[in-house]
């Protein structure tokens, strides 16, 4: 009979409640009629014979539980500690530097250096090569996100794995909260160096969201001129009005609209800047294609991009006054604050076809459908006005491109990843080579932006992704195969993994795993621009420049 107890309508009834604070009151009620039972069993008389029996094998099977209860128990208390613990070290990962700027509505780039001027070159240190780290970071000029104490390092209950070395840690850095204290001191030193770039040109190539922007922002706060290109280049133009430091560095920043799947584009774009530039010394291919977004995803965008350039304001007007004038559009051609170019000279070099005519129209080749998908979309998929913390649609299907086998990817899909990731790098690192080396400088950089899909030493790859991965194996090979010749004219080309910066999974997985097992990708954006414009800023600081390298969180790692 006893044994059934538990199985009654009454007892069901009984259940103890969830809420933590209702038990604990039940407890003590409970307890204090044991200890009045205890203190006088008389209190016992005035119980039937069934209820006096059930209270008294309750209290001896709760006192006494059998092994079975036993094991129960301890599994629960087990459960309960790890939840705990689980939850007071994510209190600990949350108050992070890194976790604040996630949970930011609008992704905010770091504050300006505080130095007016970029420092002056460093003595250098041993040089490391593959396994360590290769150089130095600025010790002035840093920007303004370093320049604040850190708060005293925390420490949480359960090691975790460093996202850099993979040894074990339970102290956390101020900002970072996957690394060690040594990578992430090292992480930190890094995001925030800036050399002396005064002087120097760079093209950025995908420059008008993210890890691109983010990239530029710190080359031309080091003092360089910068060339972006980008298919929006009016909105990219708004971005770069917004920061607060812009007045200090406009007249070294232009936009260009490029659109890196329209291979005349990218030829027609090298001949230009060939023409009008008598020096180029970085060029950073950053532009990649890693999920396929249909038209839809841009089309809050277009409205910007069809105004006339004069109705920008004359500032943003300035930023893309070039590509104006380059395509015909004479709305540019006195823009204040910036270098005259002679039109009728833009015009006799576009009449002997220096740019295809595709290339005026970076932004609207997004909106031609090349694939059934791309005739889907409304509201329903990329909801109008909800943009994420980079500004950018949010886009709700349900799978992307990251999901992809070999058989499901299209053959659109595959040719445009290999034309932006591979083929436009090879023909801006060929055909502007001759700019590269029209000045006598040997601490020219190209970089090739890589990732660790592009590896093939490497123990385990999923069976997603195959065209992606096969165009960064291309990139990395060119790398492999060139540096050694362009090193020779003091160019010094390497391969550069961003590191784990965004999930790209489609949103609602990333969401799932982020609430369901706590994951958020150990570097934002600007540690991935950080990565990227590495060997500039080192080789410019140590005056030790490598090359022919794959990098891989600022160490060289095998291909």
């Amino acid at each position: 009979m006893a044994d059934d107890a538990p199985k009654t309508a009454e007892h069901r009834g009984s259940r103890l409640p969830a809420r933590p604070d209702a038990l604990e009151q039940r407890v003590a009620d409970a307890t204090a009629l044991l200890e009045s039972i205890v203190s006088d069993r008389g209190v016992l008389a005035h119980l039937d014979e069934q209820a006096r029996t059930r209270l008294l094998m309750a209290a001896g099977q709760a006192a006494g539980p059998d092994k079975r209860a036993r094991r129960k128990l301890a599994r629960a208390r087990r459960r309960k500690t790890q939840l705990d613990t689980r939850a007071a070290d994510e209190a600990v990962l949350s108050a992070t530097g890194i976790r604040e700027k996630r949970r930011a509505d609008v992704f905010e780039t770091p504050a300006p250096a505080l130095s007016a001027a970029p420092p002056r070159h460093l003595p250098a240190p041993p040089l490391e090569m593959a396994g360590g780290s290769y150089g130095v970071e600025a010790e002035a000029g840093v920007e303004a996100e370093a320049a604040t104490e850190p708060p005293a390092s925390r420490t949480v209950n359960e090691p975790r794995k460093c996202y850099v070395c993979k040894a074990p840690f339970v102290e956390l850095h101020a900002f970072y909260d996957a690394m060690c204290a040594d990578c992430a001191e090292l992480n930190w030193r890094k995001r925030n160096q800036t050399a002396d770039l005064r002087g120097r040109v760079a093209i950025v190539t995908g420059a008008r969201v993210k890890i691109g922007y983010q990239a530029a922002i710190k080359l031309l706060r080091a003092g360089a001129h910068v060339i972006v290109t980008t298919r929006f280049p009016r909105d990219a133009a708004t971005r770069y009005a917004r920061e607060v430091d812009f007045a200090d560095w406009r007249e070294r920043l232009t936009i260009f609209g490029l659109d890196l799947r329209h291979t005349p584009s990218v030829e027609g774009f090298c001949r230009h800047v060939a023409k009008t530039r008598d020096r180029l010394d970085f060029i950073i291919n950053n532009a990649c294609q890693t999920v396929r977004r249909p038209p839809g995803f841009y089309a809050h965008l277009m409205q910007g991009e069809r105004k006339p350039l004069a109705a920008l304001p004359d500032t943003e007007r300035a930023l893309v006054r070039e590509h104006g004038v380059l395509h015909g559009d004479a709305s540019t051609s006195h823009a204040a604050g910036r270098e005259a170019l002679d039109e009728s000279e833009a015009s006799r070099y576009l009449q002997r076809g220096g740019i295809a005519g595709l290339a005026a129209w970076s932004a609207e080749l997004t909106q031609v459908p090349l694939l059934a998908e791309d005739l889907r979309g409304g509201d329903a998929l990329f909801p109008r006005g909800a943009l994420d913390a980079d500004l950018q649609q949010i886009d709700r299907r349900d799978i992307n491109s990251w999901r992809l086998q070999l058989a499901e990817v299209p053959a659109v899909e595959l040719l445009e990843v290999h034309l932006v990731n591979a083929v436009a790098p090879f023909i801006l690192n060929a055909r502007l080579k001759p700019l590269m080396t029209a000045t006598p400088e040997r601490d020219k950089h190209i970089v090739n932006v890589s990732a660790m899909e592009g590896q093939f030493y490497r123990a385990f790859k999923t069976d997603k992704h195959p065209h992606t991965n096969m165009a960064k194996a291309a990139l990395n090979m060119m790398t492999r195969t060139s540096a050694a010749d362009y090193v020779a004219d003091g160019i010094h080309m390497n391969s550069v993994d961003t590191g784990w910066v965004t999930d790209e999974d489609p949103i609602e997985i990333a969401r799932r795993k982020t609430a369901e097992h706590g994951f958020h990708p150990p570097l934002d954006i600007v540690d991935g621009a950080a990565r990227i414009v590495d060997p500039i800023f080192d080789g410019f600081l140590s005056g030790r420049h490598v090359w022919g390298l794959f990098l891989k969180d600022y160490k060289a790692v095998a291909w």
